[in-house]
C-alpha cells in the first residue's frame, strides 16, 4: 500500500507562501498569468519586447507568472462510539498519520479536529509542520475508547482558519441527515472531501441463519434478532438506501463522498482524489 495521498486542488490557493499548488499570487513559477508595467513589477529579466511595442502608452511590459502556494490540510474526524467498532479506530489513526505525512511532503501544513459529544482541546491540533505532535496525537487516540455521539462535528468549523483549506471529513455518518446537512453547511467555505467509513461486519458479513445480538454503540441498548435470509437482505438493502441518501446530501453541498471499508487500500482514496480534478 502506498503511504502518500496524491491530492491536487481544483482551485487556487490564496496563501502568500510558495508551495506545490496553483495559487492566486504572482511570483516564481512557469505558468504565465498576465502582463504588467515594468514599474509595477520591476524585473527586467521578464521584459516582453513584443508586448512593450504594442503597448498604446509606449510603456515597458513584463511577464508575470502564477506562483504555486501552500494550503492548509485538515482532517475532521468523528470520534463517536460507532467509530470505535471493530478496527475503525485503527483505520482512522492510520489515515491521520498518512494525511499528515502527505501534507508535509507537499510542504503544506496539517491540522486535526477530533469531534466527540463536545469539542475537547486535546483533540484539536492547529495546522503545523511538526510530525512529532502528530505522532503524539496518534498515540493518544490509540489509548482511548471512543464513546458518545459526534455532536461536536457542528462546532468543528470554528477551529478552521478563515482562508480556504482542504478538509478531509472522516466519519461513518451514523447520525441524522439533518445533522450532516448542518455540518456541511458550516464547511461551505472550504474544499471538503468526505470519506465514509463502514465496516463490512455491520451489514455485509451477517450470517443467513442464527441469533444475532445488535448493540447501539452510543446508548449501549441491545437487541437480539433471529437472522434469516429475508432479514439479511432487508438490512443490506437499508444500507444501500442509506448510501444513496448520504450521496444526495453530500452532492447537494458540492462534495462527492467516497465510501470505504476495512479492505480498501490507500490506492482507492488516491483514485478518488485524481478523479475529482480530472
Amino acid at each position: 500500500m502506498t503511504d502518500t495521498l496524491h491530492y491536487r486542488l481544483p482551485w487556487q490557493s490564496g496563501s502568500v507562501y510558495p508551495g506545490a499548488h496553483p495559487g492566486q499570487m504572482v511570483g516564481a513559477g512557469q505558468l504565465f498569468k498576465r502582463h504588467e508595467p515594468l514599474i509595477a513589477s520591476p524585473d527586467p529579466r521578464r521584459l516582453d519586447l513584443r508586448a512593450s511595442v504594442l503597448d498604446p502608452f509606449s510603456g515597458y511590459r513584463v511577464r508575470v507568472y502564477q506562483q504555486h502556494s501552500i494550503v492548509n490540510v485538515y482532517l475532521i474526524a468523528d470520534l463517536s462510539a460507532s467509530m470505535g467498532y471493530a478496527d475503525k479506530q485503527q483505520i482512522l489513526i492510520r489515515f491521520l498519520l498518512t494525511a499528515a505525512h502527505s501534507a508535509f511532503a507537499y510542504g503544506d501544513k496539517f491540522g486535526f479536529i477530533g469531534c466527540t459529544e463536545h469539542m475537547e482541546p486535546r483533540w484539536v491540533l492547529p495546522a503545523c509542520r511538526h510530525s512529532g505532535r502528530v505522532s503524539a496525537l496518534a498515540k493518544q487516540l490509540a489509548s482511548v475508547t471512543f464513546s458518545g455521539s459526534a455532536n461536536g462535528l457542528q462546532q468543528g468549523v470554528s477551529f478552521l482558519p478563515a482562508e480556504r483549506s482542504l478538509v478531509f471529513l472522516l466519519s461513518d455518518c451514523h447520525f441524522s441527515l439533518a445533522r450532516l446537512s448542518a455540518v456541511l453547511a458550516s464547511l461551505q467555505g472550504h474544499d471538503v472531501i468526505p470519506l465514509v467509513l463502514w465496516h463490512q461486519a455491520e451489514y455485509a458479513a451477517l450470517p443467513n441463519w442464527g441469533l444475532i445480538a445488535f448493540q447501539d454503540m452510543e446508548n449501549r441498548a441491545t437487541r437480539t434478532l433471529f437472522m434469516r435470509p429475508a432479514l439479511r437482505q432487508k438490512i443490506t438493502a437499508a444500507y444501500r438506501q442509506r448510501q444513496d441518501q448520504l450521496k444526495h446530501v453530500f452532492r447537494t453541498f458540492g462534495s462527492e463522498p467516497l465510501f470505504i471499508t476495512e479492505n480498501d487500500s490507500l490506492q482507492t482514496i488516491n483514485r478518488h482524489l485524481q478523479q475529482r480534478v480530472a
